[in-house]
This record gives C-alpha cells, sequence and structure tokens, in this order.
C-alpha cells in the first residue's frame, strides 16, 4: 500500500520552495508589453518559462507552445493524462494586504501571497502528485502531462490556442475550483441591453464596472431638491435594512445605495444596489426604464420574472444586472446570466425579448459553453473516491457550480480541488492565503486520484 501523503510530506520543502519562485512573479495580464513570443506580457512570459525551468531541472520533456502556453510530459507513453493550470493571476492593490503579495510569507501553517491558491500553488500540488508517481516507478498505461497558461483570468485565450496546436488528453483535471470533484459548469452569458428611453425627472442612473459582480454601490441623480426625497428615500433605506445618501447638488439631488457585492454565480448571496434602488425610484419617478428593472430584476435572481427560470441537474440558472449606464436617456446594461447545460439559445431569448420589445430595447449576445461530465463517469468517480479516501467526508458529493474554469477547455475534463468545504483561500482578495496542510492534502489526493486512473 502507498502511503501517498507520506511521500508528499517528504518533499515538502521543495514543493514549497516551487510555490515560491512562482508567487515572486506578477503574472498579470500585460498589453503594454505584449508581443510575439509573450502574447500575454513580460510577466506571464517570465512566470511560463519559470514552471518550464522547474520540470526542466526534474528532468522531464517540456515545451513552449508561443508564449500562450507550455507543458511538462511526466513519463514516455503514447496516451496521456493532463492537468491544467494557469500561471497568471489577477491584480492586487498592495495596500490592502498585510504581507508582499510577490513574496510568500509563512505564517500560522499557512502560505500569503498571490497565486498560493489561484492557481500556481495548486498547479505545482499537480505537478509534483504525478512527479512522485514517476519516482516510484509505479506502472502506468499513461504519461502525464502538466499543462499551463497564461491567460486564464482573461479569457482562456490561451487554452484556445494551446489545442488547435497540441492534441487534447484522454482525460484530465484543473485544480481550480473546491473539493470534491465539480462535474458541471454552467454556461456564462452576458445580454447586452441597449436603447433610448425618455428620461423624465432621473437625470442618470450608474452602477456596476463588472457584469460577474453583484453591483454594490448605486448612483442616481434626479431632479428637485434634496428635501423632496430625504425622508422618503431615508424610510426605505431603513425599512429595508440598506445603507446609502441623499446629497444635494445644485438643482437636483444625488441618491446613493449600498447593497452587497457577490460573485455573479451565488447572486443570492449578494444584495444588488441596482435593482434595490430602482424599487424605490418607482414610488417617484414615472420613469420607464426604472419600471422595467423593478418588474424584471427586483429581489429575483433566477429570471422568474423574465420567464427563464429552469432548475436542472446543474441546479438553478441564476441572473445578475451587473452594470447599468443611464445618460441622456441613453441605456447600456450588462445582464450577466448562468445557464445549465439543458437551456438552449431559444430559451433564453424569446422571453427576454419578449419584455426587451415592451419597453423599446434592444439586446445582443453570446451564449456560452457548458460543460456536464456524467457524475457517474469513471473519471468522476475515481477523484471523489481519492478525495473520501484522504478526507472522510462522505457528505459532500460531486457538484456543479456557476463558474468557469479550465475544464471547458477539453473533452473529459473537470475541475478538482484546491480549496476544501468550508475553507476561503480569499482567492482575487487581498491576503490570499492556503494551509500548507491542506495543499499537501490535496498533493495526495492528485497522486492517489492519478494513480487509480492511469495505472496498468
Amino acid at each position: 500500500m502507498i502511503d501517498f501523503l507520506e511521500e508528499v510530506y517528504k518533499r515538502k520543502d521543495d514543493i514549497i520552495a516551487d510555490i515560491e519562485k512562482l508567487c515572486r512573479i506578477p503574472s498579470v495580464l500585460d498589453e503594454a508589453t505584449a508581443n510575439e513570443g509573450q502574447p500575454f506580457g513580460a510577466a506571464c512570459k517570465e512566470a511560463l518559462d519559470a514552471m518550464l525551468e522547474i520540470g526542466e531541472r526534474d528532468g522531464f520533456v517540456c515545451e513552449n507552445v508561443d508564449g500562450y502556453a507550455g507543458h511538462i510530459d511526466i513519463g514516455d507513453e503514447e496516451a496521456a493524462f493532463g492537468i491544467l493550470g494557469h500561471l497568471d493571476v489577477v491584480p492586487c492593490n498592495k495596500e490592502g494586504w498585510n504581507t508582499d503579495p510577490y513574496e510568500v510569507t509563512i505564517k500560522n501553517g499557512k502560505l500569503y501571497g498571490r497565486g498560493v491558491a489561484d492557481d500556481k500553488g495548486p498547479l505545482i500540488a499537480g505537478y509534483y502528485a504525478a512527479k512522485i508517481i514517476h519516482e516510484l516507478d509505479l506502472p502506468v498505461k499513461m504519461k502525464t502531462r502538466i499543462i499551463f497558461g497564461c491567460n486564464e483570468e482573461n479569457g482562456s485565450k490561451c487554452m484556445k490556442y494551446y489545442f488547435t496546436k497540441k492534441p487534447y488528453p484522454a482525460m484530465g483535471f484543473t485544480p481550480d475550483a473546491e473539493f470534491p470533484v465539480v462535474y458541471g459548469e454552467k454556461a456564462g452569458v452576458n445580454f447586452q441591453i441597449t436603447g433610448e428611453i425618455e428620461r423624465g425627472n432621473i437625470i442618470g442612473i450608474y452602477s456596476g464596472t463588472r457584469s460577474n459582480i453583484v453591483p454594490e454601490v448605486c448612483e442616481v441623480y434626479i431632479e428637485g431638491n434634496y428635501k423632496q426625497y430625504k425622508d422618503s428615500f431615508h424610510q426605505y433605506l431603513a425599512t429595508h435594512h440598506l445603507k446609502g445618501s441623499v446629497e444635494e447638488e445644485g438643482n437636483h439631488t444625488k441618491l446613493t445605495l449600498v447593497g452587497k457585492s457577490a460573485h455573479a454565480s451565488t447572486p443570492e448571496q449578494g444584495i444588488n444596489a441596482t435593482t434595490a434602488m430602482c424599487h424605490y425610484l418607482i414610488t417617484v419617478s414615472e420613469n420607464k426604464l426604472v419600471q422595467f428593472i423593478d418588474e424584471c430584476f427586483y429581489q429575483d435572481h433566477y429570471g422568474e420574472k423574465l420567464g427563464i427560470a429552469y432548475t436542472g441537474l446543474m441546479g438553478p440558472l441564476t441572473v445578475n444586472l451587473g452594470v447599468l449606464n443611464y445618460k441622456n436617456g441613453h441605456v447600456s446594461m450588462i445582464v450577466d446570466m448562468r445557464v445549465p447545460h439543458e437551456v438552449n439559445d431559444e430559451q433564453l431569448t424569446k422571453p427576454i425579448q419578449a419584455h426587451l420589445d415592451g419597453y423599446g430595447l434592444l439586446e445582443s449576445h453570446e451564449l456560452g459553453k457548458a460543460l456536464y461530465i456524467d457524475p457517474q463517469s469513471d473519471l468522476v468517480q475515481s477523484l471523489h473516491s481519492a478525495y473520501v479516501e484522504f478526507t472522510g467526508d462522505h457528505t459532500h458529493q460531486p457538484q456543479a457550480i456557476g463558474g468557469g474554469t479550465y475544464a471547458k477547455s477539453m473533452p473529459n475534463c473537470v475541475a478538482f480541488g484546491v480549496e476544501f468545504p468550508g475553507t476561503d483561500n480569499k482567492i482575487h482578495q487581498n491576503n490570499e492565503e492556503i494551509a500548507i496542510e491542506d495543499l499537501l492534502k490535496a498533493t495526495a489526493i492528485y497522486a492517489k486520484a492519478i494513480y487509480n486512473l492511469i495505472k496498468k
């Protein structure tokens, strides 16, 4: 019986050192330094080179695919098991960090730094899992191909390009989500809604900068002295347990409402400032845009008011009015939807267009790709059994999510860890972290899971 966890702990210092090496590189998309051979900028190319150097150091065959992505082959078998991770990271505000985000800090049994959890740390975990199988000279029928891209955080152009040049592995996973196995990822779609609506007494409405985030703040400029709105707006805020303000600005008034941000894949966890504001505005304005938003989006995260509600094997369709700009009567808004794989484009478009027609609004959209792997498949079940073996967790079962990962980049691929249930690695936030024990346990899970799937 192979004790994979023991083997991982033997390599603990090496694992941490390699993570430190990668995390020192601020590999944020930088179009200013992008050129041939480094399409995502100099820092992303540096991270790509660093990962390839790790593979070359250990004697494996490595390849750089035009600066978009690279791979390390562990083993020389023809068929391949794929592990897909990414080397790019989201930007960070150093002022919000307690440590240097680009210098890994070890404190209280945790690693702190940008990329330790998303996705440099997990990528190294997957690499060492495959490396252990190789170093133990275990009999396998597939090599493990560690594939790493440089543009996951901004559209995954890296993987789209990579797989035009290289074949798909037979199966695989990406260590870039949560445990246990993620067998489904809803399709993403942004409805761009535009048009002209007579403004009435509303001068402008502004909220949100990214469609994939529930807007936290909504600002409205409305005609009339603030005394017209002060009492009613404060009463509304108090009744709905919201925060906000009323300010006098010359011959008009500025209203600000503060909700609660959340990821668009889980809009029910937030409070949409835009829809909450419009629910107030219908009491002081006859503006048709306000009516439309209140009618179609207020306190509805699942598309019931739009007539597109659906719950399937992946769970419910979700809706988030993420961005709104309304000025001089011109409407520009973006609605983010996460759509189960059973729903087709026509099921979305017809009901939505019927509502838009009533207000003279137009839409454009492109339905993304959903991922669905049978939860009973060998891939899902083998990965899950390895997770259960090391955690004893029978409560959490294979799952579907609203977010998207590299798993959509190739057939027969799922997301698998590295975040354990009940933990928060502060991904995309200040002070990103991962417990060393969790990282090492994930590495052992990966080693066991990979070996179960590729052993002779």
